[in-house]
């Protein structure tokens, strides 16, 4: 009877060699495939193609792999190589997939920066055969599905709508310039989450497709789209939305109707063509808004009533819109995490104490201001008032003051004590970044002094400061917080030259007010 050679270990460094790397090869062909997948989910496509040329059992692993990246910067010589370089690799790519067969692809992701961004006579049609990948993809029953394609040409990409017809598709993410067109309205998808960059859409049809045929989308990202300027999205599945549509020129009307929608991230603004735009926002059940940029011409979002995290970044360029912005703030009763920006925290407070309808269960709040100037801080005392759940707070502030003549050191910690503030006890985080003058640290002071249920409170200074923060230091604070002091170099005025920078500074800044205060219909822009 015929028995099998049985590896031994030798004394020989070959035979120790030898050893080794059958013991490598056994310890990855004898893997279960969804393990070995599993590994190769972590590996990049060259090193995928690599394995696979060292034994059977390995090419059937990276040809069944559920997950394929080919991302452009894994072949950094690509960029400026020859034509025929570039389709020996594409050309592999097109071997690996057709060799798939029906295999099922989980994932699919290509990152691909075409050869005539770098070489000017390039007769490439890589386009095409980006294409094809994608049908193969789709062929594989592909149930995500990522391209990332720099477009460098005129007239953008046609990209066909047969992916959304893939019925094994669950995830598409688009990030290239190309025209997309609707699919039919009697078609379904199965799409959960849809993601749109610097894609244009040319008719308002494709959002009604999406209203009605994707009956199981949860998320939903529009980001730098263009060709459309009515965007309608009725959705009972819908849980979370981002419209980041700066630069649309054609104005935007955006309706946003959804009975799960939980999270909503808007980012609209146009400085120089501000057409007439809308908001209409209907979602009762809304957990988490973002809203950054600009006012629509109209905005109408509702009672806000399960609201709990909201995020403002508004420009504010006349009391009509305060109003506005503080008609929306109202509207949010139940918010618990505020966080405003330089231009509404400027406008809200430089209106003087004023009423706070909607502090009252708010628990974390993070506010940037130029500086803590003494014409503020009896509006923010006000704010605060109404605050009487509070326990954290971040006070940001402008590295570079650019209104080093308004008055900051009127208010000592005596005069908060004098306040009552409710929010004292229960006040457990703080950080405060420090500005000119000493209010600040007045604040900072109070704060140490009487927060006796404080953990932690970080203070962010200037080095012209550094003085006045030893003496805060040697304060009486509650017996376990901790304070940090961390100083800013880049933080502070003495530096930063003489006052004709400053008088500059003030002549910019109010120039760009004055550009944000034109209406130009009045100058027969379009």
């Amino acid at each position: 009877m015929e028995h099998k050679p049985k590896l031994m270990a030798t004394a020989s460094r070959q035979g120790q060699g030898v050893h080794a790397e059958r013991i490598m090869i056994d310890r990855l062909s004898n893997l279960p495939d969804p393990i070995a997948h599993h590994i190769f989910s972590f590996v990049d496509l060259k090193d995928i193609v690599r394995v696979g040329c060292t034994s059977k059992r390995c090419r059937q692993f990276h040809l069944s792999t559920p997950t394929l990246s080919f991302n452009f910067n894994e072949f950094p010589d690509m960029k400026k190589s020859q034509c025929s370089k570039r389709l020996e690799v594409m050309n592999s790519l097109d071997r690996l997939l057709a060799h798939r067969r029906n295999d099922k692809l989980k994932r699919f992701h290509i990152h691909w920066v075409p050869h005539n961004r770098y070489v000017e006579d390039c007769s490439c049609d890589e386009s095409f055969r980006i294409m094809t990948w994608v049908y193969d993809a789709v062929r594989c029953e592909v149930e995500e599905l990522d391209l990332d394609i720099c477009v460098h040409q005129e007239t953008p990409l046609a990209l066909s709508s047969f992916m959304f017809l893939c019925d094994s598709l669950r995830s598409l993410s688009v990030n290239m310039k190309c025209v997309l067109k609707a699919p039919p309205l009697d078609s379904s998808s199965n799409l959960k989450k849809l993601k749109l960059r610097e894609v244009c859409i040319v008719d308002e049809e494709f959002f009604t497709w999406i209203s009605c045929c994707c009956k199981c989308i949860k998320e939903l990202g529009l980001h730098d789209i263009y060709g459309v300027q009515n965007i309608t999205i009725e959705s009972s599945s819908l849980e979370s939305f981002v419209f980041q549509c700066p630069g649309l020129s054609a104005g935007c009307n955006l309706n946003i109707s959804g009975e799960k929608l939980e999270s909503l991230h808007i980012y609209w603004g146009n400085i120089f063509l501000d057409r007439k735009s809308s908001l209409n926002l209907f979602a009762p059940n809304l957990k988490s808004l973002i809203w950054s940029g600009s006012l629509f011409s109209h905005q109408n979002v509702g009672k806000l009533t399960c609201l709990e995290k909201a995020e403002l970044s508004l420009k504010v360029k006349s009391g009509k819109e305060f109003d506005i912005i503080y008609e929306i703030l109202c509207s949010m009763p139940e918010v618990k995490v505020l966080i405003l920006h330089k231009e509404i925290t400027k406008a809200l407070l430089k209106e003087g104490p004023i009423p706070t309808l909607f502090c009252a269960r708010i628990h974390y709040l993070q506010m940037h201001m130029e500086g803590l100037f003494d014409f503020l801080v009896p509006a923010m005392v006000c704010f605060f008032r109404g605050m009487p759940s509070l326990n954290t707070l971040y006070l940001k502030s402008d590295q570079i003051n650019f209104h080093p003549e308004a008055r900051s050191s009127g208010f000592d910690a005596e005069f908060w004590k004098s306040q009552n503030l409710a929010f004292i006890k229960k006040l457990r985080l703080v950080n405060i970044e420090l500005s000119n003058g000493s209010n600040g640290i007045e604040l900072a002071r109070y704060i140490l002094e009487h927060a006796q249920n404080l953990e932690k409170m970080a203070i962010v200074h200037s080095p012209e400061q550094s003085n006045a923060i030893g003496k805060l230091n040697e304060s009486k604070k509650a017996p376990n917080a901790i304070v940090v002091f961390e100083e800013d170099q880049e933080r502070g005025t003495r530096k930063h030259g003489p006052r004709a920078f400053w008088l500059f500074s003030r002549m910019l800044q109010r120039s760009l007010d004055s550009i944000w205060s034109l209406n130009f219909d009045d100058y027969g822009y379009p």
